[in-house]
């Protein structure tokens, strides 16, 4: 972690540009103690909701409009000036390569015009700390990363070491609820729909199985969960002729079957490693049943980020552009060169 100089606070602008939201926040260090002092985020949800999906290249295009703009307003809320700041971080992968640059070219201008070090930022890293933005952090842990794009389960020993032990094998737990809740014609992204509609269901109106339930491997697979329900919508008549009430209890049975499917996953995890404590994190984890079965729980210690926090956001990527060993300034040179997207990284 850098050191703060003659006892001044490290001011790090952090960018986050991987999928449709673009977000700038301001971390300040002083001492050991690191706190966010601003978090803009300028979403595209009202872009990409008229397609069902994100299209790469409205958010590439989108992304270029919010850059300035999310600067401008991070340093505002954060009242301080361009000046002030002394670090960078930026995600650089994994996501979309368009959507990438914009944050990548952004960060890089900044760096070079301030002539402050940059911070190459994993996008799934910065989720996997997400929940310690406001608490104290500790190690070992697993953690749980669920998101429209990922299903990964990681063991967590140091900021250094993260070792990834289970993923989806197809769709991510959030692409289920955007693919259930598009082909049912409610919209685009379909988890908070189906979160707060599915309080009005009955979670025993449909037995779903659950995919991969007793396979030895801490892999998980969704898209034998999405054909399921999609195959019942369609033997109870196609997703015009089903009444509503229908609609709330598939859904209802729907986010009750990924909950129990995600938690027994990293339940067994747990059981192997001899680790209790487990970091639950992505755009997924706001969902309020999944929260529940991880917090109800006797077994395990559950950690979650702020709501705010959950989806997409720069101050998780700052906060761990803090812990980098590359941003050294004398090596810094190089790094800035060669800095570019990583579409595919993985952690």
């Amino acid at each position: 972690m850098p050191q703060c100089v003659n006892n001044l606070p490290i001011f790090n602008l952090a960018i986050e540009s991987s999928c449709d939201d673009f977000s700038c926040s301001i971390l300040k260090k002083d001492d050991l103690k690191i706190s966010i002092i601003s978090n803009v985020v300028y979403s595209q949800d009202f872009i990409h909701g008229i397609y069902g999906g994100v299209v790469p290249e409205l958010a590439s295009r989108n992304h270029i409009k919010s850059a300035i703009p999310a600067v401008d307003a991070a340093l505002l809320q954060a009242d301080i000036k361009l000046k002030d700041i002394n670090l960078i971080s930026v995600t650089s992968g994994p996501g979309l390569a368009g959507s990438l640059l914009v944050g990548i070219m952004t960060a890089k201008t900044l760096s070079y015009a301030l002539k402050v070090p940059i911070a190459a930022v994993n996008h799934i890293e910065g989720h996997i700390f997400s929940p310690f933005l406001k608490r104290e952090e500790f190690f070992p842990f697993v953690a749980l990363v669920i998101s429209g794009g990922h299903s990964h389960i990681y063991i967590v020993k140091s900021h250094e070491d993260i070792r990834l032990v289970g993923k989806t094998r197809d769709d991510a737990c959030g692409e289920a609820f955007d693919k259930i809740s598009n082909f049912l014609n409610y919209g685009y992204p379909g988890g908070k729909i189906i979160d707060t509609l599915a309080e009005k269901g009955d979670i025993n109106a449909f037995n779903f199985s659950m995919p991969m339930e007793h396979s030895n491997s801490f892999d998980l697979s969704f898209s034998g969960l999405k054909t399921q329900v999609i195959s019942e919508i369609n033997k109870l008549g196609g997703p015009k002729q089903l009444r509503e009430t229908i609609v709330f209890d598939i859904f209802a049975c729907l986010r009750e079957t990924i909950a129990k499917i995600l938690y027994k996953k990293v339940l067994a995890v747990c059981d192997y490693t001899g680790i209790k404590d487990v970091s639950i994190s992505g755009g997924v984890s706001a969902n309020s049943r999944i929260r529940s079965i991880f917090l109800e729980s006797s077994k395990l210690n559950a950690l979650f980020p702020e709501p705010a926090y959950s989806t997409d956001n720069a101050a998780m990527i700052g906060y761990t552009g803090f812990f980098k060993k590359n941003i050294d300034p004398s090596k810094n040179k190089k790094i800035f060169y060669n800095l570019n997207a990583e579409p595919a990284w993985e952690l």
